[in-house]
């Protein structure tokens, strides 16, 4: 059965259907960094965002993305993606729309940056997939882990 990709405008709802199904790799990466419950992330990543989408595979919601500005002096915006387990099986599917999605967050922004845990290969492949450039991990956070920070600037 072939699998039927929706992305649409996140809604503040998501937040609350998602937060307990987040991947694990999610969860320790925000808890690392801001001690925030996944319910407590999602939610401040959804009001922060300038643009914010759901991600459905088949009906079930599998992920929230978006872009909010880095801060209120520059010109960067913080890309930002959770999942759920179940993104992984449609792991394909995302890819093939991703990048349509930065190109229209860098419609807004000059740079994309933001960290990643280096724990969490998955979220680091896919990000060079997209053609962030990936510095090399360096102590961040709360608990001082290795994170790497990542960005794409405009050509």
């Amino acid at each position: 059965m072939k699998t039927k990709i929706e992305v649409g405008p996140a809604e503040l709802d998501h937040v609350k259907e998602m937060a307990p199904f987040l991947r694990k790799a999610d969860a320790e990466e925000i808890f690392a960094t801001t001690l925030l419950s996944p319910e407590e992330a999602l939610e401040f990543s959804y009001a922060m965002s300038s643009k914010a989408w759901s991600g459905f595979a088949n009906g079930e919601l599998v992920c929230m993305f978006g872009v909010g500005a880095a801060s209120i002096l520059s010109a960067a915006g913080s890309p930002w993606l959770l999942g759920t387990d179940n993104i992984e099986k449609h792991a394909v599917a995302f890819l093939r729309r991703n990048r349509s999605y930065v190109e229209e967050m860098m419609n807004d922004y000059e740079i994309l940056e933001n960290h990643v845990d280096a724990r969490n290969k998955l979220s680091i492949r896919w990000l060079k997939w997209l053609g962030f450039t990936m510095d090399d991990a360096l102590p961040h956070g709360l608990f001082g882990l290795p994170f790497h920070r990542f960005e794409m600037r405009i050509n």
